[in-house]
C-alpha cells in the first residue's frame, strides 16, 4: 500500500547522491576553475534548493560556452546540461528537463566514448520518461544505464539501474520478474543499506501481490531492521505499515494492529509525513475483518479526514475499495458511493498505466527475439562458409592428384594402379562428404523448423497473455459499476431521483459487457468459418440509418455530429443487412470514440468503376502511419494513452475487415494525425441491384 513511497524516497536519494558524488573524469585544465566551482555548488544545493541549483547549472553552462573547442569543453557542456535537467525535473518542468537531457546526451555521444556521465544521463532520462508516462523510453534508458555501468564495472549504479527496471515490471504487474530484478540488484551490490532496504521492501510488496504473505512478511522484517539501522523513523513507519497490511491479509490481526500502532507512534513526531492516512486505513481494514464495523468506520474517518475524494492518488486505490465495503455495511450509502466512484477512477487510471507498461515490455521482448534470430542467421552463414572451405580444399587435392599423374608417364603401370587406388579412395571420400553435407543440411532445416515453432509458441503465449490482460481490465470496470451500484439500489435507502441514474449506470455497464462478448463471439465464428451471410436487399441509406440508431443505443455522442451525405444513398445492394449494419456501426463507434466533443462524423456513399463504396470520415485524433496495419489485427489498438483511455479489446476493425471480405469486398483505412481517419468499405459491382438514373453511368 505504501511501497511506492519507499521507492520514490530511495530513487530521489540515489540520484541526489549521484549528482553530488560524480567525480571529475580528468584533471582540471587552466581556466576552468570557475566552471568547476559552479558545478560543485549546483550539486550541493540540488536537493535543498533546486531553483538555485538551476541558476548555478546555467551559469556553469555559460562559462563552458565561452571557452574554446576541446574535449574537456564538450564534457563540461554535457555535465552542466545534465545538472540543468536534474534541477528542472525537481521544479516540475518536465518538458524543459527533457530538452536539456537530450542535448546533453547528444554532446556526450559525439565523442564515441562510454563514460560514467553517459550512465548518469541514461538514468536521468529513464526517470524523466518514467515520471511522464513514456514507459517504453524509460525501459530503454534504464537498460542502457545498466549496460554502461556493467561495462565500466560500477556495481552500485548497475544495481540502481536493475532496481529501476524492477519498478517498470511492478507497473506492468509482472511481479515474478520484478522480484528477479530486485534479487539480481542485491547480488550485484549489497554494501549500501539504502539499496538493500529498497530491494527488501519492494520484493515484499511483490510477494504480497502474489498472495505469498509469509514470504512477504519475512522480507518486510528484513527491511525494518535496515530502516532501524539507518535511524529513520519515517522509513521504519513506512515499512511497519506494509508489514501491518501483510499481517492483515494473513488474518494475523493482533500482529497487524501492533505494527500499525508502532507506525503511528513513530509518526507522532513527523509533521505532514503523508503516511498517517495509510496507517489508519490498515487499522480500519483490521477492525472490519474482525467484525467491528463501528471502530472500522471511525478509523476510516480519520484516514480520509480533510481529503478530497475526487483527487486522491493511486496509492489509496485499495483503501477506497475497503472504505466502500465498510461504509456500505455501516449503512452510510452516500459515503460508500463516493469511495466506489473514487476506486473506479483510480482503477481506470491504473489500468491505462499497466497496459502502457505491458506494451513497452512486449516491444522489448520482440526486439530481443529479433536479436536472437539475427544471431542464428549469423551462425548459419558461418556454417555455409565452413562448407565452402571444405569444397575448396577438396578441389585443391584433386588438382595435386592430376599433376602427379602427368609426371608418372614413365612408370605408367605403377601410376595406373596408383591412379585406380586414389580414384577409389576419392569416390569414397566424396560419398562421405555428400552424406555429411546432406546431414548438415537436414540439421539446419530441423533447427530452423524448431526455431520457427518455438517463436510461434512464444508469440501465441504473448498473444494469450495480452488478450487475458485486456479482457481482465475491460470486464472489471463495468462489473465494478454493476456490482457497486446494484448493491446500493438493493439497500432501498436512496431517493427515487437517484434510482434511475444508478440504473442507467448499471444498464450502461451491462451494454458494455454485451458488446465485448458479442465481439469475441463474432471473431471466434469468423475464425472458425461459421458465419453464413444472408442475401437481403437494402439501400445504403437504410443501412446507415440503422447503424446510427444502434450507435445511439450503445454509447453517448456528447455533442458530436453524425450526418449522412444524401448522394447515392438510394443505391440498392444485395447483402446481409444485419452484418453490413454491424460493419457501419463498428466504424461509427470508432469514429465517435476518437472525435472531440465538437467534432463531426460523416457517412458518405460513392459509386466507383467496379462497385460502390461506403465511407465513414471523422476529424478526430487520427492513427499513426506505422499503426495502420497493427489496428487491423485481432486485439490491436493504436499505442497511445488517448486510445487506451477509451477502452476496447481491439476486435472492431478486424471484424469489419472479415465481414467485408465475406461480402467479396475490400476494407481500407487511411489516417493523418490530428486531422482525422477515413474508413472505406468497397462492395463489388455484382452486389449492386439498382442505382438512381445517371449514377451507374459514372461506373461504366
Amino acid at each position: 500500500m505504501s511501497k511506492a513511497a519507499i521507492f520514490v524516497i530511495f530513487f530521489v536519494g540515489v540520484l541526489t547522491a549521484a549528482v553530488a558524488a560524480q567525480p571529475a573524469t580528468e584533471a582540471v585544465p587552466p581556466g576552468w576553475t570557475a566552471f568547476e566551482a559552479e558545478v560543485a555548488d549546483a550539486k550541493k544545493t540540488m536537493m535543498a534548493d533546486p531553483g538555485a541549483a538551476l541558476e548555478e547549472a546555467r551559469h556553469a553552462n555559460a562559462l563552458a560556452q565561452a571557452r574554446p573547442q576541446s574535449a574537456y569543453r564538450a564534457n563540461a557542456l554535457a555535465t552542466s546540461l545534465w545538472l540543468e535537467g536534474e534541477a528542472l525535473t525537481r521544479v516540475n518542468r518536465a518538458k524543459d528537463a527533457s530538452l536539456a537531457i537530450d542535448e546533453a546526451l547528444k554532446i556526450a555521444d559525439a565523442d564515441g566514448k562510454i563514460t560514467r556521465l553517459d550512465g548518469d544521463l541514461a538514468l536521468s532520462r529513464g526517470r524523466l520518461a518514467d515520471a511522464t508516462g513514456d514507459i517504453a523510453l524509460a525501459l530503454k534508458s534504464y537498460q542502457r544505464a545498466h549496460d554502461i555501468f556493467a561495462r565500466l564495472n560500477i556495481p552500485r549504479y548497475q544495481s540502481i539501474a536493475l532496481q529501476c527496471l524492477g519498478n517498470i515490471y511492478d507497473k506492468a504487474h509482472d511481479y515474478n520478474r520484478e522480484i528477479a530484478y530486485y534479487e539480481r540488484a542485491s547480488q550485484v551490490y549489497s554494501e549500501d543499506p539504502a539499496l538493500e532496504l529498497s530491494a527488501a521492501n519492494n520484493i515484499g510488496f511483490a510477494l504480497q501481490q502474489l498472495g505469498r504473505f509469509d514470504e512477504a512478511i519475512g522480507r518486510f522484517n528484513s527491511a525494518l531492521k535496515i530502516a532501524h539501522s539507518l535511524d529513520s523513523p519515517f522509513l521504519e513507519a513506512n515499512i511497519l505499515t506494509n508489514l501491518a497490511a501483510a499481517y492483515a491479509r494473513e488474518n494475523r490481526f493482533a500482529d497487524a494492529e501492533k505494527s500499525a500502532d508502532r507506525a503511528l507512534k513513530l509518526l507522532a513526531h513527523q509533521k505532514d509525513s503523508g503516511l498517517d492516512p495509510v496507517v489508519w486505513g490498515v487499522k480500519a481494514e483490521v477492525e472490519y475483518e474482525r467484525g467491528d464495523v463501528p471502530v472500522a468506520v471511525s478509523d476510516m474517518n480519520r484516514a480520509f479526514k480533510g481529503v478530497d475524494l475526487t483527487k486522491t492518488l493511486s496509492a489509496l486505490r485499495d483503501m477506497h475499495k475497503f472504505a466502500y465495503r465498510i461504509y456500505a455495511d455501516a449503512g452510510d450509502y452516500a459515503l460508500a458511493l463516493q469511495h466506489l466512484e473514487a476506486f473506479k477512477r483510480l482503477d481506470d487510471e491504473g489500468r491505462s498505466l499497466t497496459a502502457s507498461a505491458n506494451l513497452a515490455l512486449l516491444g522489448a521482448q520482440f526486439d530481443f527475439a529479433n536479436q536472437r534470430l539475427e544471431i542464428e542467421h549469423l551462425k548459419s552463414e558461418q556454417l555455409k562458409r565452413d562448407l565452402s572451405l571444405r569444397e575448396s580444399r577438396a578441389a585443391t587435392q584433386r588438382a595435386i592428384l592430376g599433376a602427379a599423374l602427368s609426371l608418372g608417364f614413365l612408370v605408367i603401370l605403377w601410376i595406373s594402379w596408383r591412379h585406380l587406388t586414389v580414384r577409389r579412395h576419392r569416390n569414397e571420400l566424396a560419398g562421405t562428404l555428400r552424406e555429411r553435407d546432406i546431414e548438415i543440411a537436414r540439421r539446419i532445416r530441423v533447427e530452423a523448423q524448431l526455431r520457427l515453432a518455438m517463436e510461434a509458441a512464444e508469440q501465441a503465449n504473448r498473444a494469450k497473455s495480452h488478450f487475458l490482460a485486456n479482457m481482465s481490465h475491460e470486464l472489471r470496470t463495468p462489473l465494478n459499476a454493476i456490482i457497486g451500484f446494484s448493491e446500493i439500489l438493493m439497500s432501498g435507502v436512496l431517493p427515487p431521483s437517484k434510482n434511475q441514474e444508478y440504473a442507467a449506470d448499471i444498464h450502461a455497464g451491462g451494454r458494455r459487457l454485451l458488446v465485448i462478448l458479442n465481439d469475441i463471439l463474432d471473431m471466434a465464428r469468423i475464425d472458425a468459418g461459421a458465419v453464413q451471410l444472408r442475401e437481403d436487399e437494402a439501400t445504403l441509406g437504410e443501412i446507415a440509418e440503422a447503424a446510427i440508431v444502434s450507435l445511439d443505443e450503445e454509447m453517448p455522442q456528447h455533442g458530436k455530429t453524425v450526418r449522412i451525405d444524401q448522394a447515392a444513398r438510394d443505391v440498392e445492394v444485395r447483402c446481409d443487412r444485419g452484418r453490413l449494419r454491424q460493419v457501419v456501426a463498428h466504424l461509427l463507434s470508432n469514429a465517435v470514440k476518437f472525435t472531440k466533443t465538437d467534432g463531426t462524423v460523416e457517412i458518405a456513399f460513392e459509386i466507383v468503376r467496379n462497385g460502390v463504396d461506403i465511407i465513414v470520415r471523422d476529424n478526430g485524433v487520427g492513427i499513426p502511419p506505422e499503426k495502420l496495419t497493427f489496428v487491423l489485427e485481432p486485439f490491436g489498438q493504436a499505442e497511445s494513452t488517448y486510445a487506451r483511455s477509451h477502452g476496447g479489446i481491439g476486435l472492431g476493425l478486424p471484424i469489419v475487415r472479415s465481414l467485408v471480405e465475406l461480402h467479396g469486398g475490400l476494407f481500407t483505412l487511411s489516417s493523418q494525425m490530428d486531422v482525422g481517419t477515413t474508413a472505406r468499405v468497397h462492395l463489388p459491382a455484382q452486389r449492386i441491384l439498382r442505382a438512381p438514373a445517371g449514377q451507374l453511368a459514372i461506373a461504366s
